[in-house]
Formats: C-alpha cells, sequence, structure tokens
C-alpha cells in the first residue's frame, strides 16, 4: 500500500518549475510577502502560496478543493518547507498567509472550510495544524496509505 502523500514532493516540483522560468507568480493582496500561482490539479482549481528569499522558496502551502464539509466548499491543504528553513515558524506562517488570501480572494462567497489529513506520526506538521486550525482533530485512517491519520478542519468566512 502507498504511503500518505507528501507535499515535500509538490514543493520540489514547484520550486523546479520556478527556477526554470515556468511560473507566473503573482503578489498577495493581502500580504505583498506572498507569492500565489493558480493553476488546475485533476480539473479541479488549486491556489499555492509560497514565501521566497529571491527565487528560493521558504515555504509552501497548496489548496485544492476537495468537495464539501458540512455543506460548504472544503479546500484540502498540503504545506512544506525546505530542510534549511524547518522550525522556524514557516509553515504556520504560509498556512495562515494562504488562508488570509484565499478569505480576501473568495470575497462574496459563502464561507470554505480548509482541510490537513496528517500522520499520527508528523509531530511537526500536527503543530502546524493545531496552531492554525486549531480545531480537535478527528481520528481517521488516511484513505490513500490506509495509516491512522489526524484530519483537522476549520471554516472560514471570507471577507465582506
Amino acid at each position: 500500500m502507498p504511503s500518505m502523500t507528501d507535499p515535500t514532493a509538490a514543493l520540489v516540483s514547484f520550486q523546479e518549475a520556478l527556477s526554470a522560468g515556468g511560473l507566473r507568480l503573482e503578489r498577495g493582496r493581502v500580504d505583498p510577502t506572498v507569492h500565489l500561482h493558480v493553476d488546475q490539479a485533476q480539473g479541479k482549481p488549486r491556489f499555492t502560496y509560497v514565501h521566497l528569499d529571491g527565487k528560493t522558496m521558504t515555504a509552501f502551502v497548496s489548496f485544492v478543493r476537495n468537495g464539501t464539509f458540512e455543506g460548504h466548499p472544503n479546500l484540502a491543504a498540503g504545506y512544506a518547507v525546505p530542510e534549511p528553513y524547518r522550525n522556524q515558524g514557516k509553515a504556520k506562517a504560509i498556512l495562515a498567509a494562504g488562508i488570509a488570501e484565499m478569505q480576501n480572494g473568495f470575497r462574496g462567497n459563502p464561507p470554505f472550510y480548509v482541510e490537513a489529513v496528517v500522520s499520527e506520526r508528523n509531530t511537526p506538521s500536527i503543530k502546524v495544524a493545531e496552531a492554525v486550525l486549531g480545531e480537535e482533530p478527528e481520528s481517521i485512517e488516511d484513505s490513500i496509505s490506509g495509516e491512522p491519520a489526524l484530519r483537522y478542519a476549520k471554516q472560514f468566512t471570507p471577507v465582506a
């Protein structure tokens, strides 16, 4: 059985495309230190936010529509930080910044949920989800790997 999805692979791929000049980034409207790239992932909109040091990513988060939760749009979040930048609060910062940018960008739309499904063994990622999504997690079995996981979900309201 495969292992749980690791957003680090997406971070590496995004960094390679960025370094090759293949990505167009927009500056954040709420936080100009955030950069956004919008594309499609398997036919679903994907919103990727990064912090940069020059052309090097220091933090990465990607949000992809994942159905609905309690009747509201649900976005699955995957976040990663390159090894040299870990343990500096960068994952928490990019996850929070990405959510703030979406709250602004989804202006006039209904509330939405952000979820993070994290391996029970991934303590650093659990700390990020707890800090930003803050809800009591639901114990689940990851649908891809079958591993025990925690699902964090929190509702956010777009700016009026």
